[in-house]
């Protein structure tokens, strides 16, 4: 289960889902869990690209809640090491 600290955190995903044509997100998002390696890692490669295409908005506070959330999400239904897997490299 997703457990959102703010209601925003998951408005935001949803907008950016949106925004970056991302139904499968969407999908999870309101699903409010993850249940498959399969999506935890679509929900951690999705957040890159959320970062990816935020820099120009003024959302990084929103972007550190939205980090620890999926984290603990991904970490709690057994799929940390993939979140840590798609973090990228410099």
């Amino acid at each position: 289960m997703i457990k959102y600290r703010y209601l925003r955190e998951k408005e935001l995903m949803l907008e950016y889902a949106d925004h970056l044509h991302d139904p499968e997100t969407a999908a999870i998002l309101n699903k409010g869990a993850v249940e498959t390696a399969g999506q935890a890692r679509h929900l951690a490669k999705f957040y890159w690209r959320m970062v990816d295409a935020s820099l120009d908005d003024d959302i990084e506070s929103w972007l550190e809640r939205i980090n620890t959330t999926l984290y603990i999400a991904l970490d709690d239904a057994g799929f940390g090491t993939i979140w840590d897997e798609e973090i990228p490299v410099s």
